[in-house]
């Protein structure tokens, strides 16, 4: 399935940063962040890197995200009312579309200064702020199989991470519930579907789909994982 969506960045001129316009099933969002992932990148030396040395890469618009929120309003049946778990929220899209469903959204992320922009990103757009805050996925701080779905834009990019998220999927996923991926097309994550099957996961792929943002135009899977 090939279908384009509209995408624009800009600076803004009446304050520091810059905002990513996105529309997802015909739907605008605004999204500010404080600056673009290269600019962040070059400013940066080693000293900024934290402990784990990841890269603040929650300044980044990611197809995997816009494609995960084109299905959750294809969708939006199945989440109202539903307590639904945010992956690395990062500036907030996913978190919000779900939220303006009526789901109830934990959404949560590693690093502060994400959570910070994404609640801004709420007020923003004038959503039902989900629960935003701050959590490490290898020490996830929430009660064992509470939520019917789980969600993650571009989450496996990352070996080290596999391990963790599996874990976490076995303890937060509730009975019968469903968890989505959203991947770039690219050769990291491939192993992680075959070893989830080998896992006791049934994993498949829904939808592959064009995104066009900022720019570039990314091929984008999007898979559905279940117990």
């Amino acid at each position: 399935m090939n279908l384009e969506t509209r995408e624009t960045c800009s600076e803004l001129s009446d304050e520091p940063g810059h905002r990513v316009t996105v529309e997802v099933e015909g739907r605008e969002w605004r999204l500010d962040r404080a600056s673009d992932l290269e600019a962040l990148w070059e400013a940066m030396d080693g000293a900024d890197l934290n402990e784990d040395e990841r890269l603040p890469y929650w300044v980044e618009l990611w197809p995997a995200s816009v494609l995960l929120g084109r299905w959750l309003v294809r969708n939006r049946e199945m989440l109202r009312g539903r307590r639904c778990l945010d992956l690395g929220c990062g500036l907030g899209l996913t978190g919000m579309i779900a939220s303006d469903l009526g789901a109830e959204v934990v959404a949560f992320d590693y690093e502060w200064p994400a959570v910070r922009f994404a609640r801004h990103n709420g007020q923003v757009n004038q959503v039902r702020q989900p629960l935003w805050t701050v959590m490490d996925w290898r020490r996830p701080a929430v009660r064992d199989h509470s939520f019917d779905f789980i969600w993650g834009g571009d989450v496996l990019y990352e070996k080290r991470f596999f391990e963790p998220l599996k874990g976490l999927f076995r303890s937060a996923l509730a009975e019968g519930g469903r968890i989505w991926i959203g991947e770039p097309v690219r050769t990291v994550s491939r192993p992680v579907w075959d070893d989830l099957a080998k896992e006791g996961f049934r994993t498949n792929r829904i939808t592959t789909e064009k995104v066009a943002l900022c720019g570039q135009n990314a091929t984008v899977n999007l898979w559905e994982i279940t117990l």
